[in-house]
């Protein structure tokens, strides 16, 4: 049986009580202590509730959700708050966390609630409270997790990932790639290989988890290069939850130095769960604006949830693109320099469609030393032992974002 948890639910005419409930697993070890109608801070029961966590359950965009989280970050510092709600762009994203939120998982309309979603909310509860009640270390003799993250679509963020795996893996570095993108991931297909087994196979085989079965399932690339592939089919990605990813991130933490993952390009639960645990964050944008506004947005996205920028590096593709943006016009935009400018060049495209990295294809080329530089930032970093990338939030209720 879990250890316990006592948590105060407040939801508003948009979520019955009863559907909450249901979003639970039995034997989860949730215990639901009150349940409060409304989401207004002057309520009796959430003045006076002792319990673990706040959830806040709700439509997207709701003012008064973001009022009470608000207001139960300051009152009940250390006890988390997590958002169920329908649905979860990432401006109510960015908003919620800027308010103090620690997880958001979105609800299913009910009656029937799968069992993938009551995972997902159970697991958000037990990683809230885990987080808040212990920090992360990043240091030590365990593998450095590198997110890489781009908040808009066709950036270049898996050319990025697979190039950087390689690099690393060229290094003689303990590296595999993790292909979070659940649904469209291309990692395998960008290094020339056809997997045979992914990760859906790997969540639905049954037993028990542990570093030999899980070695079963990489595939090998001729770098040396491991690489856990996204499922084959979009249908597929819902038996690949946080809870699991969370498991293969601290195994593959204990057998190799660097663990790349590729991401989608939004912050989903699972993309939640890969920063939470990530040592280092690569944010990848393209010189265009719409681009560049969304690497700011997700930067700022980044510290809203507590993460260190110090852990952060941007790598800006494209970045010799005539557009009409200048150097400065990306420096005033992003609101920092980026540290790896990545040329465009014909090889780049050329490399993935022939399924060999340019650092392997075109070792000589500008795209290629770029991308050999991004993984020097990573190998060549002081060690920061029991570093935490997650600052607190106690630091943007003072005023420093």
């Amino acid at each position: 049986m879990p250890r316990g948890i006592t948590a105060i639910v407040a939801h508003d005419q948009s979520v019955p009580a009863g559907l909450v409930a249901d979003h639970l697993p039995e034997e989860s070890g949730v215990k639901l202590a009150e349940i409060v109608d409304g989401l207004f801070p002057a309520t009796d029961a959430v003045k006076r509730s002792d319990a673990d966590v706040l959830v806040v359950a709700c439509q997207e965009g709701s003012d008064d959700a973001l009022g009470l989280v608000n207001w139960w970050h300051g009152a009940r510092p250390g006890r988390p708050i997590v958002v169920l709600c329908h649905g979860t762009s990432n401006g109510f994203v960015e908003e919620a966390f800027a308010a103090g939120a620690d997880d958001l998982v979105p609800l299913e309309e009910g009656p029937d609630v799968s069992e993938h979603t009551r995972r997902q909310v159970e697991f958000a509860l037990r990683k809230a409270l885990a987080r808040s009640s212990s920090p992360t270390d990043t240091g030590g003799d365990y593998g450095k997790i590198l997110c890489v993250l781009g908040p808009k679509g066709g950036i270049g963020k898996t050319i990025t990932s697979c190039n950087l795996a390689v690099a690393l893996a060229g290094r003689e570095k303990r590296t595999v790639l993790v292909d979070l993108d659940l649904q469209f991931g291309d990692c395998a297909l960008s290094l020339g290989l056809t997997p045979d087994t992914t990760s859906f196979d790997l969540a639905v085989s049954g037993g028990s988890l542990d570093a030999e079965k899980l070695d079963a399932f990489l595939l090998e690339h001729s770098t040396g290069l491991r690489v856990l592939a996204a499922p084959a089919r979009p249908d597929q990605a819902a038996s690949v939850t946080p809870e699991f990813i969370s498991d293969v991130f601290t195994l593959l933490r204990d057998e190799y130095e660097f663990i790349v993952v590729d991401t989608p390009p939004s912050f989903t639960p699972e993309v939640i769960t890969t920063v939470d645990a990530s040592t280092y964050v690569c944010m990848v944008g393209m010189l265009d604006a719409l681009s560049l506004k969304n690497t700011r947005l997700g930067m700022e996205t980044l510290e809203l949830m507590g993460y260190d920028p110090s852990r952060v590096r941007v790598v800006l593709n494209r970045a010799n693109t005539s557009v009409g943006i200048t150097r400065s016009d990306v420096v005033s935009i992003l609101g920092r320099t980026p540290d790896i400018l990545v040329p465009s060049h014909r090889d780049v495209a050329r490399s993935v469609n022939e399924g060999s990295p340019v650092v392997i294809s075109q070792r000589r080329s500008e795209a290629a030393r770029a991308f050999e530089a991004l993984a020097s930032l990573f190998t060549n970093v002081p060690e920061m032992a029991g570093a935490n990338p997650r600052r607190g939030r106690a630091l943007m209720r003072r005023g420093r974002i």
